[in-house]
């Protein structure tokens, strides 16, 4: 009865198959909780990464979500435990106990609501609510072999008019070191912390069905060991129908990391050692209208798909795009500092391994711990959006950034928000962030910003979701999470200073919102 209800309610929404495949999960016996890490933590991100860059564990953290085994297993993997450092120790424990709540011998279950005035536009790696007000629960559970949560989210006036929502909702299922997953979970490739220019949070999660290394460990073989820890992800998803450009387009992604030859070493440094490095790639193609067979893949695969220089406009198979992204820190304990770089392509061709047209990121941070064990991060982060400009000019490629010939309304975006980067097309940014977190896990950020939003090309531009003329905003946010036994308190305050720059206008908003979690 069970599979005929869903095989009945799949024929209508990719979410609807997403929950019926996670409901099914929830019957496989002898269950313990949750399969993945999933984006929006910063304080949990920011332990973990100090217990990879002070060589405490050795994982891959640029890519979200996490499976929540590859960390735990990490864990367990280190040989002295007694030789931490005290802040290496509040790390560590912080992410136990958080690793411990997924893994409880029941089935977790959440409840939280929230209320939020003018919720945040310019989202970050922080997962904040969406609209005014939501009410939500979670039902997870997880074996040897299968897992499963089904998220359940009801919003109030909604953007896009879906007041019903399973955002966060997934099935998984283990293939020996491999996860197969059904679900809607929010993806972040890329090692920013404001913003990352192909995959983000920012819009909310595509229903997809995808494969994901669980291990990140290296391998055996003496002839491939140089290449270290190493992780592989791809997904196909879904997109929304009644768009007015393509419905329902199909949306693919692939992204390898790996953190190569970190056995190199000048006595006891080891230069490599924080270095990872990620090729990623994306591509909306299929869906009404458009051709949906192996050709067209395999097509947009090998960038045969550029409208005018290599493919005519009736058989471009879709929009793409491609690139690559690095982090390295310091192998210096007394210089703790790493330095990122991201850069993405909006056109691709067969001729050239490297993507054209690209937007870039750049960031550097900073982190430390005190001797009571509370732990403290620093980052510096710019963004460009605008495509780099063509050879022998110097403007950039205005209206290029997310948008395309093919896609030419919605573009690059997923229910009325950009999949990439939240400043949107033809943007800049610049932010300085900073977050604090005690040993009993109560954290604060602090973030301030610079933006130049829709800085160049046609005006207005309607498609463009964060600002359809010049617009230039100074804005800062603050947030801090107070733990306590099973609830969570989450609160943020933020205020926005923009100035429309062809108008003169001013407008100033404050954003706020207060958020409420409790597990039964």
């Amino acid at each position: 009865m069970r599979g005929r209800t869903c095989r009945a309610f799949s024929r209508r929404t990719a979410a609807a198959t997403t929950a019926c495949f996670a409901a099914l999960l929830f019957f496989t016996p002898q269950t313990r909780g949750e399969a993945w890490l999933d984006a929006g933590d910063s304080g949990l991100r920011s332990d973990i990464q100090y217990l990879v860059d002070t060589g405490a564990i050795e994982i891959m953290l640029t890519g979200w979500p996490i499976p929540s085994a590859d960390v735990a297993w990490a864990i367990e993997g280190i040989k002295k435990p007694e030789d931490l450092s005290s802040g290496q120790l509040a790390a560590l424990n912080r992410v136990k106990t958080h690793l411990g709540v997924f893994r409880s011998d029941a089935l977790r279950i959440t409840a939280y609501t929230a209320v939020a005035g003018n919720p945040i536009v310019l989202r970050t790696f922080d997962d904040t609510p969406r609209e005014n007000v939501e009410i939500g629960g979670t039902l997870s559970d997880s074996g040897e072999r299968f897992a499963g949560r089904l998220a359940v989210q009801w919003v109030h006036d909604p953007a896009d008019g879906q007041s019903f929502r399973l955002d966060g909702t997934y099935g998984s299922m283990r293939l020996g070191n491999w996860l197969l997953t059904a679900g809607a979970l929010d993806r972040w490739w890329g090692p920013g912390w404001d913003g990352s220019l192909i995959l983000s949070s920012n819009a909310r999660p595509v229903p997809a069905i995808a494969l994901d290394r669980e291990s990140s460990k290296a391998f055996e073989s003496p002839w491939l060991s140089w290449i270290g820890p190493w992780r592989l992800s791809t997904f196909m998803g879904r997109m929304e129908e009644h768009r007015q450009d393509i419905d329902h387009p199909l949306l693919y992604g692939m992204r390898i990391s790996f953190r190569p030859f970190g056995n190199i070493h000048f006595g006891s440094v080891h230069p490599l050692r924080g270095f990872e490095f990620s090729v990623e790639r994306t591509a909306q193609w299929c869906g009404e209208g458009l051709p949906c067979n192996f050709d067209a893949f395999w097509n947009m695969l090998r960038g045969h798909d550029n409208e005018g220089e290599n493919v005519k406009p009736e058989d471009e198979p879709g929009n793409q795009l491609a690139g690559w992204s690095l982090r390295w820190a310091s192998p210096w304990k007394s210089l703790p500092i790493a330095w990122y770089r991201q850069k993405t392509g909006e056109t691709i061709d067969e001729h050239s391994p490297l993507p054209r047209r690209t937007l870039d990121i750049y960031g550097a941070e900073t982190w430390g711990s005190t001797a009571s064990g509370v732990g403290w991060r620093v980052h510096a982060e710019y963004a460009d959006t605008a495509c780099s400009h063509r050879e022998g000019e110097t403007e950039p490629f205005w209206d290029c950034a997310y948008d395309s010939a093919l896609f030419d309304v919605e573009g690059y975006r997923y229910r009325g928000h950009p999949l990439g980067h939240s400043i949107d097309g033809d943007g800049l940014s610049y932010t300085l962030g900073m977050q604090v977190t005690t040993p009993s896990r109560r954290s604060a950020w602090l973030l301030l910003r610079y933006a130049e939003l829709n800085r160049g090309g046609v005006v207005p531009d309607t498609r463009n979701t964060v600002a359809q003329e010049p617009t230039d905003d100074w804005g800062f946010e603050f947030g801090a999470a107070v733990p306590s036994g099973r609830s969570d308190l989450k609160l943020g305050l933020g205020f926005d200073h923009a100035t429309d720059q062809i108008t003169q206008d001013v407008s100033q908003t404050v954003h706020g919102f207060l958020q409420y979690t409790y597990r039964f």
